[in-house]
């Protein structure tokens, strides 16, 4: 009977080491399948984390293989991430393939569309001088230059929207847009926005220092000018109407844009597209200011430039640097007491 009773206590006791054998594995498995779908879940947030940030490195480490200064560097990939958060550019439509609006031209300033002027079915205006303004901004450049041969031998003239180099090497280049008969205008001095936007005063420091320095650099006093990543843009961290209102106090008109190529948008666009997307909003208006950049990533624009030329002067555009008599085209637009000047 003992015999029979130790041999009922070992089998028991063998039934609850299994039992229990079985408990952990369930929960060593349990155990597994949590950790293996947190990996799954978090695994491709952090992968993609990295790769912007190698993304980014090797953005700026091309920037510098192609001979790039720092200032050049923060210049380019400020441009493009203003613009690409800029509720005046459609984003899409500049990279893709479709023939869409690049602009909602209701709803910036262009006094020619108040003038009951009739239009044709592609959109062209019949009866209202067709005018467009080639505008660079960012530069000079390495490829200043070039740029500027180009509109030299179509007797085109343009407007750059410029910032300071330090570098002497550029300095020529200010004096060389003057004295061809081109319109200079302030971009900022150093197009670093948590500089420039950094508060009213900022701001104020950054046009008064640009434009000393462009005094000195050309003799010129400069009196227009386009805020970085235009006057809608949404980086800034002081109110846009109390940077226009000391412009106003300064006597500086700024320009923004109804038409653009999204070159510092994506470095992939050919010198096709970057026509394409212009001449899409262009046909579309009385008057076009154009954006562009002088940059030294986006030799692209240079390539499509006499393109360009081509193609507007074939439309009959009349081709014009902004002066006092050139519509002010302004995405937010205030009381500039220069309203005469839209004609």
């Amino acid at each position: 009977m003992n015999e029979a009773r130790e041999s009922s206590g070992s089998t028991a006791l063998t039934k609850m080491n299994i039992d229990d054998a079985r408990r952990k594995r369930i929960q060593c498995y349990k155990m597994w399948i949590v950790r293996l779908f947190l990996l799954a879940t978090i695994l491709p947030s952090i992968a993609c984390i990295v790769m912007l940030v190698q993304v980014g490195r090797l953005e700026k480490q091309v920037m510098a293989v192609a001979g790039m200064q720092p200032d050049a560097q923060t210049t380019i990939l400020s441009s493009k991430e203003a613009l690409m958060s800029n509720p005046n550019v459609d984003v899409d439509s500049l990279t893709g393939d479709t023939q869409e609006a690049l602009a909602d031209t209701t709803e910036l300033q262009d006094p020619d569309d108040e003038t009951g002027n009739s239009a044709d079915d592609d959109g062209t205006d019949t009866q209202a001088e067709k005018r467009v303004y080639l505008t660079f901004d960012d530069g000079p450049s390495v490829y200043t230059g070039q740029i500027l041969d180009i509109l030299a031998a179509n007797d085109v003239k343009a407007t750059f929207f410029v910032i300071a180099r330090e570098d002497e090497s550029y300095w020529p280049y200010y004096s060389r847009i003057v004295e061809e008969g081109h319109t200079l205008g302030m971009h900022s001095y150093t197009h670093d926005y948590n500089q420039v936007y950094a508060s009213l005063d900022a701001f104020e420091e950054d046009v008064d220092s640009l434009s000393r320095f462009l005094y000195d650099r050309t003799g010129e006093e400069v009196k227009i000018y386009r805020f970085p990543g235009g006057s809608s843009n949404t980086v800034a961290k002081v109110p846009m109407q109390e940077c226009i209102a000391y412009l106003n106090e300064r006597g500086i008109r700024y320009y923004d844009w109804n038409a653009l190529n999204g070159d510092a948008v994506s470095a992939e666009l050919t010198p096709d597209k970057l026509i394409e997307n212009i001449m899409t909003s262009v046909r579309q208006n009385n008057t076009s200011i154009v954006l562009m950049h002088d940059m030294q990533s986006r030799h692209t624009t240079v390539e499509s430039l006499q393109q360009l030329i081509d193609t507007l002067k074939e439309e009959g555009y009349e081709l014009l640097p902004i002066d006092e008599n050139t519509p002010l085209i302004q995405h937010v637009p205030y009381d500039t007491g220069f309203g005469e000047a839209a004609d």
